[in-house]
C-alpha cells in the first residue's frame, strides 16, 4: 500500500487580518511544515506502509501539477488534513485533485472532529478519520488495499449507498513516545521560512499535545494535555541538528512551558549533548521566571512568542487570562534583559470591547517595546468557550454555513459582542499596526539587527502589507 499527503496552500482568512497582511501570510510571512502530516506519515512508515508527501504550499505548485505527481506515484489514496479557517481552499484542492486523479480521498484534522457530517457532504471526500489517525489510517488504509467493509474501522465516517456512516469512536490513547518523529526526510525542508526567521533550514516541533489553560478564545481542545518527555524530545532535536543540518526549530506547544521541571531537564539535556541550534516557543508570561529563561538562553533559546493579548485588565479576565499586568512587564522585562527576542501577540474585538479598551492595548504594547507584534482580529472559532456562547446567542452555527460552501458568512463573524463593526475593526488593526512598527526609533533598532538580505527582504514584505 501506498499512500500520499498533500499539503496545499495556506489562505489565511481577511476576517482576521487585513487583505494586505492575509495576503502576505498567504505567500511567504510563514511557510512552515504541516505538523500533522509529517507526524503521521512517520508512524505509516513505522507501519509498512509506503508514504509521500507533497507540499504544495512549500513547493509553489500548482493543483495541475500536484496532481501529475499524484500521477506518477499512484497511490492507493491522497490524504488531506483540514484546518477549519482554511477548508474551503483546501476544498477547491481536493475537487481539482479527485478530477484528475480520481484516487480515493482520505481527510482529518481536527475539522473532522467538529463537522463531520457536513465535510462528508461533498462526494469528492470519500472517508474521515474522526479524531487521532495513528491507528485508525493505517487501518483505513489496510482495508481499502484489501477491499473490506470499512464499518469494520473504528474512528471514520463515510457515505454507503449515498448515506452517511459512522463507525464507532477510537479512543485516543497513544502516547506520544510511540510516534515516530517527524519524517522530515520527505518535507523540502529548504523551503520553510518565517518573516523572523534569521537561519535556515527551518522545521518545527511538538514536545507536547494539548493545553489545560481553557482561555476563552482558543479553539484548542479542552481537557486534554500530553507532553514528551525531556529526553523524547532532545532526541529528535539531535535528529533535526545531525540528519537534517536544521539550525532554528519552532516549538508549536501551546504553553511550552507550562511544566517548568520538564524545561529544565530538556534544557540540561541539549547542553550535555552539546546540540547547537536556536528554537523559539510560546509561552504565557505568567509561566516564565528569570531562572527558566536563563536556562533556556543557555540551551538556544532565541526567541519567546508571548501571549498578551490585551493591555486592559478587564478584557483579560473576561478572555480567562487574568494576568496582572505588572506580571507582563516582568515577563517581557526579564526575556529582553537575557537577550531573547520577544514577539507578543494581541487580540482586538473580543466581546465587550470598546475603542478606549483597544487603546489601552495599544499604549500597552508601545511601553513594552516587543521586538515583534502580531495582533489579531477576534473571529470566533470553534470549539473555543466564546464560539460556543456565540452559538447560542445567536441560534447561527457560522462555521458550520462556511463549511457547507457559505463563504461570505464569514465576514459577520469579526467584532461580534463588541462595539466594533467588521471594517471599523479593520482600521483599529491596520491603526495598531502601523502606530508601532513605523515609529522612527522602533524601525532604526530593528535595521541595525538584521543579519542577512534574505531577512531583511522579509522584513520589508511585512512592513509592506500594513501600509
Amino acid at each position: 500500500m501506498r499512500v500520499v499527503f498533500i499539503n496545499p496552500p495556506m489562505a489565511v482568512t481577511e476576517q482576521i487580518y487585513t487583505k494586505r497582511v492575509a495576503r502576505q501570510y498567504t505567500s511567504s510571512a510563514y511557510v512552515l511544515p504541516n505538523t500533522s502530516i509529517a507526524y503521521l506519515a512517520a508512524y505509516l512508515l513505522k507501519a509498512g506502509i509506503e508514504v509521500r508527501i507533497i507540499d504544495a504550499f512549500a513547493l509553489r505548485l500548482s493543483i495541475e501539477e500536484t496532481a501529475e505527481q499524484v500521477r506518477q506515484y499512484d497511490p492507493g489514496a491522497v490524504c488531506y488534513s483540514l484546518c477549519t479557517q482554511n477548508f474551503l481552499n483546501s476544498l477547491s484542492w481536493i475537487k481539482g485533485i479527485k478530477e484528475r486523479t480520481g484516487k480515493p480521498t482520505i481527510v482529518g484534522g481536527l475539522q473532522m472532529s467538529i463537522y463531520p457530517r457536513e465535510v462528508l457532504s461533498y462526494p469528492e471526500i470519500d472517508y474521515g478519520v474522526i479524531g487521532d489517525g495513528w491507528e485508525t489510517l493505517p487501518e483505513l488504509l489496510r482495508s481499502l488495499e484489501d477491499r473490506a467493509d470499512p464499518s469494520e474501522v473504528a474512528g471514520i465516517c463515510y457515505r454507503k449507498d449515498g448515506e452517511y456512516r459512522v463507525t464507532e469512536p477510537r479512543p485516543g490513547n497513544l502516547a506520544l513516545e510511540d510516534v515516530p518523529f517527524m519524517a522530515r526526510q520527505l518535507l523540502p525542508n529548504d523551503r520553510y521560512t518565517t518573516v523572523m526567521t534569521r537561519q535556515w533550514p527551518i522545521t518545527i516541533m511538538l514536545s507536547a499535545l494539548g493545553c489545560p489553560l481553557r482561555c476563552a478564545y482558543c479553539d484548542v481542545p479542552a481537557g486534554r494535555y500530553q507532553a514528551r518527555s525531556p529526553e523524547h524530545v532532545v532526541e529528535e532535536i539531535a535528529e533535526c541538528v545531525n540528519r537534517f543540518g536544521i539550525r532554528e526549530i519552532l516549538f508549536q506547544d501551546e504553553t511550552f512551558t507550562l511544566n517548568r521541571s520538564r524545561v529544565l531537564k530538556i534544557c540540561d539535556l541539549i547542553r550535555s549533548r552539546g546540540l547547537e541550534v536556536d528554537w523559539s516557543v510560546r509561552a504565557r508570561p505568567d509561566y516564565v521566571d528569570r531562572e527558566i529563561l536563563q536556562a533556556m538562553k543557555g540551551a538556544g533559546l532565541s526567541k519567546i512568542n508571548f501571549g498578551i493579548e490585551s493591555g486592559n485588565p478587564e478584557m483579560l479576565k473576561k478572555m480567562n487570562r487574568d494576568i496582572p499586568l505588572d506580571v507582563i512587564r516582568q515577563a517581557v522585562r526579564w526575556t529582553k534583559e537575557e537577550g531573547i527576542t520577544t514577539l507578543g501577540f494581541f487580540i482586538i474585538g473580543f466581546p465587550g470591547e470598546t475603542p478606549d479598551d483597544i487603546r489601552d492595548t495599544i499604549r500597552f504594547a508601545l511601553e513594552l517595546d516587543c521586538d515583534f507584534i502580531q495582533v489579531n482580529k477576534m473571529v470566533p472559532q470553534p470549539p473555543s468557550p466564546v464560539y460556543r456562547e456565540l452559538v447560542e446567542r445567536t441560534g447561527i452555527d457560522y462555521w458550520r454555513e462556511y463549511t457547507l460552501g457559505n463563504a461570505a458568512i464569514l465576514a459577520e463573524l469579526p467584532g461580534i459582542g463588541s462595539s466594533f463593526e467588521p471594517a471599523a475593526l479593520d482600521r483599529w488593526q491596520r491603526k495598531f499596526f502601523r502606530t508601532y512598527y513605523y515609529r522612527p526609533g522602533y524601525m532604526f533598532q530593528r535595521l541595525k539587527k538584521i543579519g542577512s538580505i534574505k531577512e531583511l527582504a522579509g522584513l520589508a514584505r511585512a512592513a509592506l502589507s500594513i501600509r
